[in-house]
């Protein structure tokens, strides 16, 4: 394995906020590179106030530079068949622009975005040990409209509840 996840504590967080806000590339177009610093700094926010648990993304074997991502999860609830399911969040994924949507040979032939998901369903698994959830939750940023999105969480074994949902899940 020639990656490593960096947990961030809340005081973490607070001392490396300017860093961590610099330390990624955002999309080229301006909306969306204004969106997603938005995105991140809602995250780091979260995470100061422990809400929310932020982590970065790094390859170990230096071919890639410098943070590749951020995922940051929380506990929620979703609800399913009218009744409300205790869950985990994915409340931030966000994959440095450089390098999206490519497959890296040396990162497990995966998408950085895969390796993402994959951690987080790990940390659930943790989380599952000692509270009781059953979902693994998200909002593709921009709804149903954004199909790249809803696609590749698709292809991850997200899905929909029912039409009327904007959060996908996967049940695990």
């Amino acid at each position: 394995m020639s990656y490593r996840f960096k947990s961030y504590t809340s005081s973490n967080v607070k001392s490396e906020k300017r860093s961590l806000l610099n330390a990624i590339e955002f999309n080229d177009d301006i909306t969306k590179a204004e969106r997603e610093k938005a995105l991140l700094t809602k995250a780091i926010s979260f995470a100061q106030n422990n809400s929310t648990k932020l982590y970065s993304l790094r390859d170990t074997s230096s071919q890639l530079k410098g943070i590749l991502g951020y995922l940051a999860l929380s506990a929620s609830e979703v609800i399913i068949d009218e009744t409300k399911k205790p869950a985990v969040l994915i409340d931030l994924l966000l994959v440095h622009n450089n390098y999206r949507s490519k497959v890296y040979e040396h990162l497990d032939d995966s998408k950085i975005s895969q390796l993402m998901i994959e951690y987080a369903i790990s940390k659930f698994y943790e989380v599952r040990e000692h509270v009781g959830v059953s979902y693994l939750i998200l909002y593709p940023d921009g709804g149903k409209e954004n199909r790249v999105l809803v696609d590749f969480y698709k292809s991850m074994d997200f899905s929909y509840a029912t039409n009327k949902h904007e959060w996908m899940y996967m049940k695990l």
